[in-house]
């Protein structure tokens, strides 16, 4: 029986990802889907009145021939405990014989992954000559679609709009370290119009208020909704924006649909397979409201086991 590789966060997060990597290996996968060498099943998950969340996720691949199962809790009161309101592990298979071959934090890969996503919609969706990023929301959202989309885009300003002085003051001095300048606008409104780049990830609390309107979107606009698109008066999408996510079957059978199926026109395996059209010209406002996509994790899993091996990086266990 062979032993398994574990992988920390720090080793996972030492890497050295890049976003064209990331998003290269979802296009990849998400191509898979439409040839049948892919398969992503849709979320599982336990929502308690609360607000914690348990969920698992699970998608395969022959090429390359891996298989990713994830489990995720979170926890809104973690932030009164002092500890991360999300904890997940991921562990990655061999699909061409089932055999586990590690495990590994999945805090920041879910984290990134999200990102990832976003950043792959974008690449079909946004406007190439990009250079105004509105951040709604301070957290690990905000700072890892920074990271990804400054890779991305030629960006020049970020505008940063939360509730917590630390959290924005760390994310512009992110911002700031990759030379761009940054603004704090005065309000919601301020934050979205004008903004080449919107992107909202604020808590999705059972409370959250619907309190960005996408009348404010600007004529040539990218949105990423991240969190569920539950800050959006999504009512108002129709006749202002395409709109699209990153599975329609995985949205056709949620029971809470994030907003009117009819206005959903594509999903990334589509883009990525050429069988939806991504932007058409340079005036028209697209938003990507979406859930998370299991696919995801596989591809960053998969990427991480793969660069992790030829830098003999993480600790070997029996089984």
């Amino acid at each position: 029986m062979s032993d398994l590789l574990y992988l920390t966060r720090a080793d996972v997060e030492g890497l050295g990802l890049t976003a064209r990597e990331m998003t290269g290996m979802l296009a990849r996968l998400l191509k898979g889907l439409r040839s049948g060498r892919s398969e992503n099943t849709p979320k599982r998950a336990i929502n308690r009145d609360d607000g914690r969340l348990y969920m698992s996720m699970l998608a395969s691949s022959d090429d390359p021939p891996r298989f990713a199962t994830k489990s995720l809790g979170l926890s809104p009161a973690n932030a009164a405990r002092g500890l991360p309101s999300i904890g997940a592990l991921i562990c990655l298979h061999d699909s061409a014989t089932g055999a586990p071959i590690a495990v590994m934090d999945g805090d920041w890969i879910t984290g990134v992954r999200t990102a990832a996503l976003s950043a792959l919609a974008a690449q079909h969706l946004a406007r190439p000559d990009a250079q105004v990023l509105s951040l709604i929301g301070t957290g690990v959202q905000g700072s890892c679609h920074l990271q990804l989309f400054s890779e991305l885009f030629p960006l020049k300003t970020v505008r940063i709009l939360g509730r917590g002085r630390a959290n924005i003051e760390k994310l512009a001095a992110e911002a700031h370290a990759l030379g761009l300048a940054t603004e704090e606008p005065d309000g919601p409104q301020a934050a979205v119009e004008g903004a080449d780049l919107v992107v909202s990830s604020v808590t999705p609390t059972p409370e959250l208020p619907r309190f960005l309107d996408p009348a404010w979107l600007a004529p040539g606009a990218f949105v990423s909704m991240v969190e569920l698109a539950r800050a959006w008066q999504v009512d108002r999408l129709a006749g202002r924006a395409r709109v699209f996510t990153d599975d329609r079957e995985q949205e056709r059978q949620m029971a809470d649909p994030l907003l009117a199926f009819s206005l959903i026109e594509g999903d990334l395996a589509a883009l990525a397979s050429g069988e939806a059209q991504g932007r058409r010209d340079p005036s028209e406002t697209i938003a990507f409201a979406f859930r998370g996509l299991a696919m995801g994790d596989l591809a960053l899993a998969a990427l991480c086991h793969e660069k992790a091996q030829a830098a003999g990086v993480g600790t070997r266990l029996p089984r």
